[in-house]
């Protein structure tokens, strides 16, 4: 049996549902998104798994949460990550996912029993010891560009996540337009009628703030015992598929998994294939454990 509820704790507004009776797994998006972005794959996993669903500040409906730095989102999400909870990070969420057990591992906040990075790295931009991964030229064109139209960046950033991937042009619309729909929503005055400046501010300060964290983040020196999964895909545009060889060599105790004929958001075209990498790494190390 399913159920679903809203809570309010630590200023942020997470939505849990699914079954009571399952593991939590503790759900965050990428950049731009909001947790509508795992809809394709909310039934297989609420009836398995108790959910918890989780819109970052600036995003969703916390809108009009302000955080200054990654500390300021892991102190917000860490009081609704309940024990022994699977975290699971998409993207930029990877690298939320990543501060996150850094923390834990020296501060046992909270335990948990899985770690698994979609589409993510430990440093998402490049260096001269870190080849696969994103220019600064590309993320400071970014930054440019949302200061002059953060919709048309955004838009840009979606199409990135769906080239060269067939039959996701519905996809990628679908999500452009859902998205755009959620925050004009949210960010307007009950009653109709003008913007809420706050919530519009407030957003945007999300969008720097976490393209400041995908140039400047680096967990490559990060060691913890939390088992970590990492899912790639091998067409994906952002997060070079060579990057297999960089997490094989950093982190050869990790599963990594590189699904075929996929790009930035495997969970949203290849559901299937995707349930099946996840599912199986997390019912492995709760049978390993017994």
């Amino acid at each position: 049996m399913t159920y679903e509820y809203l809570s309010k704790l630590n200023q942020l507004f997470v939505k849990t549902s699914g079954n009571k009776n399952g593991d939590s797994l503790v759900m965050l998006h990428g950049w731009g998104m909001n947790s509508g972005a795992w809809e394709v794959i909310r039934p297989a996993l609420e009836s398995q798994y108790l959910m918890h669903w989780v819109d970052l500040p600036g995003y969703g409906e916390n809108t009009n949460i302000v955080a200054k730095k990654m500390d300021d989102i892991v102190d917000l999400v860490i009081p609704h990550i309940p024990e022994g909870s699977h975290l699971v990070g998409w993207s930029l969420g990877g690298l939320v996912a990543q501060a996150i057990a850094n923390k834990i591992s020296k501060k046992p906040i909270t335990n948990l029993k899985t770690l698994t990075l979609i589409a993510s790295s430990p440093k998402f931009s490049q260096a001269d010891d870190w080849e696969h991964a994103i220019s600064h030229e590309t993320l400071d064109g970014f930054s440019e560009n949302l200061q002059k139209d953060s919709e048309a960046t955004f838009k840009r950033f979606v199409a990135l996540q769906f080239m060269g991937i067939k039959g996701a042009k519905h996809l990628q619309k679908g999500l452009i337009d859902e998205v755009l729909a959620d925050f004009k929503h949210k960010s307007s005055k009950k009653g109709g009628g003008g913007i809420n400046k706050s919530a519009k501010n407030s957003h945007f300060e999300a969008l720097n703030l976490g393209l400041d964290i995908l140039k400047h983040a680096d967990y490559r020196n990060v060691k913890h015992t939390i088992p970590q999964h990492w899912i790639l895909g091998d067409r994906d545009r952002l997060i070079p598929p060579l990057l297999v060889n960089d997490l094989s060599f950093l982190r050869p105790d990790d599963q990594i998994t590189l699904l075929k004929n996929t790009g930035h958001a495997p969970f949203m075209t290849h559901p299937e294939e995707f349930l099946e990498s996840l599912i199986s790494f997390i019912e492995c190390n709760k049978e390993c454990k017994q």
